[in-house]
């Protein structure tokens, strides 16, 4: 079930060769932060959750099961991680956000106005995901912005398929009104 990649860098791993596990850093780094900060709410706390999901993954390679998915196993490491954060903080979250440059100054000006556009519209999804309820949030990113089958959400969150479906229906409601709520709020 392993990809060759990862089962090759498991092995030297486990094998004593320590930098082998920089492959893992490189490869899941992107998703493990974008499950972190749908939980957390806050770049810096998802950066550390993150490093203690990867620290923990670590440690923890010779108890993981190769008849599961790498990135299954580790995505579980950052859920609980992530879970293991909220709880022991359980103060308000900071609302962070950013935006990158929007202008790329290499296209023309009607790429620039589509570019703009896509990413004001990914800003929005991003500010109506850190309204959201935190396992709302990471089901709807891992469902739809990863494209994780239910089963792989299953394994990743630990819930039940029911309980995922109902959550996704609640979320899907959540997302919709908060969006709705949040582009009057602007509009006037």
């Amino acid at each position: 079930m392993n990809s060759i990649p990862d089962k090759a860098h498991i092995d030297k791993v486990l094998s004593g060769d320590k930098n082998a596990f920089v492959y893992f850093i490189k490869t899941y780094q992107e998703m493990a932060y974008s499950i972190a900060i749908s939980m957390v709410k806050n770049e810096f706390n998802a950066n550390d959750v993150v490093q203690n999901s990867f620290i923990r993954a670590f440690k923890a390679l010779r108890s993981y099961r190769s008849d599961a998915k790498f990135s299954t196993w580790l995505y579980k490491i950052v859920v609980n991680e992530s879970l293991k954060f909220i709880k022991k903080n359980k103060r308000s979250q900071e609302f962070i956000t950013f935006m990158d440059d929007p202008f790329d100054y290499s296209v023309s000006f009607n790429e620039a106005i589509e570019n703009f556009e896509k990413k004001d519209q990914k800003l929005e999804i991003k500010k109506t995901l850190n309204l959201m309820k935190p396992k709302e949030a990471l089901l709807l990113k891992l469902f739809y912005l990863h494209e994780e089958s239910i089963p792989e959400i299953e394994k990743i969150t630990g819930f039940t398929k029911s309980n995922i479906k109902v959550l996704l229906h609640r979320a899907r409601k959540s997302f919709l009104a908060l969006s709705i709520q949040h582009n009057n709020l602007n509009n006037g």
